[in-house]
């Protein structure tokens, strides 16, 4: 696997990827900000890619997960699945007021409700466990 070069950049982390016919070092002295840390690393010991908008520069490995970062990355996960089904609730709640079927729409509100507050929903401290969690209310 190619070295890369990896450096943090404002929140996310930077990797840069060397044209193949320009050495590691020439790379991070044109594309790396002066001043800036930075690692070089083989790119098949990167993080898992699910949480990439979680990783953040490590000197010693170029690059790790930050847990909590992580945990955002995965309601924004439920966030997406979670879209889907309100925008379908929606059209229920249309067919309950056509319909006047008060019951109905009390019951969908409260499945509305149920569906914003699934981000409250805990998770584990450890990158497998986060990413193999789904609360119940959001499977098919």
């Amino acid at each position: 696997m190619p070295t890369v070069i990896t450096y943090q950049e404002g929140d996310r982390l930077a990797v840069v990827y060397p044209a193949p016919d320009v050495p590691v070092e020439e790379a991070a002295k044109t594309d790396v900000p002066e001043g800036v840390p930075h690692a070089f690393v083989d790119s098949a010991t990167l993080p898992d890619r699910y949480f990439r908008d979680a990783w953040e520069f490590d000197g010693p490995t170029g690059a790790k997960v930050n847990v909590e970062k992580a945990k955002e990355v995965q309601r924004n996960v439920w966030r997406r699945i979670r879209a889907s089904k309100l925008e379908a609730l929606d059209l229920e709640v249309i067919k309950a007021v056509e319909r006047g079927d008060a019951k109905r729409r009390n019951a969908i509100a409260a499945e509305k409700q149920a569906l914003r507050d699934v981000t409250d929903h805990p998770l584990p401290d450890d990158l497998e466990g986060i990413k193999a969690t789904i609360p119940d209310i959001l499977l098919p």
